[in-house]
């Protein structure tokens, strides 16, 4: 929340028309969340066998509130845009936060991969997953396409296209490395995109994710290991599961890597 708020906060106080900065970043999010959506569908659809999943026939009716879901992830939401106000009002400069966010980055990266000890979840596993690697190369090949069609379309730099369409979802990692990476525009736009991929994902998996079960977990990117997985785990198969693991796991791993390396074309 503290590191949301931050990058907020670089993008108010920079931002000297905030209503124009927000038209411009609103079609880049826009343009980008309708391309990733079907992209990734798209190519989930061509190289995936949905009849591989089904959905749980056994429900006993009672779903989760989805409602509360959707709030608990919109909270993250209120801090970017609290960061954005104060930055705009007091319009100070924020000169040495960026170590101290560094350190809490890797600091938060390595919890992560603690946690995956801790709950048995051994590397070799993940990544020996048939599915889930498959899964995560259609999702990195068809979002790079995405990328590059949203920078054809805007007249943005191909640079700058590839790295707003490489998130998959990891919104507080995505919006920071684009922000020091590119400007505090595009990191705010990666914010929105990555964010929204999110709330997409959770509304859909419980209807759309029944008929397309493979594409609706490839949807989720890296947040199907964590903040979608319960959700997945209500409606789907359990043997998909393991799938959603690998693939968020390895897309995760790939956000840290893959935005710095994209910044040097």
């Amino acid at each position: 929340m503290f590191i949301l708020m931050i990058m907020g906060y670089e993008f108010g106080s920079y931002a000297d028309d905030l209503y124009i900065q927000f038209m411009q970043i609103g079609k880049i999010v826009i343009l980008f969340t309708i391309l990733l959506f079907a992209f990734n569908f798209l190519a989930i659809s061509l190289f995936i066998k949905h009849t591989l999943y089904k959905t749980k026939s056994d429900n006993t009716g009672k779903y989760p509130n989805y409602i509360r879901f959707i709030l608990e992830s919109s909270k993250y939401l209120f801090f970017v845009l609290l960061g954005i106000a104060l930055g705009h009002l007091l319009q100070i400069k924020l000169t040495i936060i960026n170590p101290l966010i560094s350190s809490i980055l890797f600091i938060v990266l390595f919890i992560i991969g603690r946690q995956l000890r801790i709950q048995n979840i051994a590397l070799k596993h993940i990544f020996l997953n048939r599915i889930g690697i498959k899964i995560s190369l259609l999702i990195v090949v068809s979002s790079l396409i995405s990328g590059g069609i949203g920078a054809w379309v805007l007249k943005l730099p191909l640079r700058n296209g590839l790295m707003l369409s490489s998130g998959f979802g990891w919104y507080s990692l995505s919006g920071i490395l684009d922000t020091r990476l590119l400007d505090h525009n595009f990191g705010t736009a990666a914010f929105f995109i990555d964010f929204l991929r999110e709330l997409i994902a959770i509304i859909l998996l419980p209807s759309l994710g029944r008929l397309f079960p493979a594409a609706a977990v490839a949807y989720c990117g890296a947040t199907a290991l964590d903040f979608s997985l319960p959700i997945i785990k209500e409606n789907l198969d359990e043997q998909i599961v393991p799938v959603a693991i690998s693939s968020g796991m390895i897309l995760s791993i790939l956000v840290p890597i893959l935005l710095p390396l994209l910044s040097k074309l």
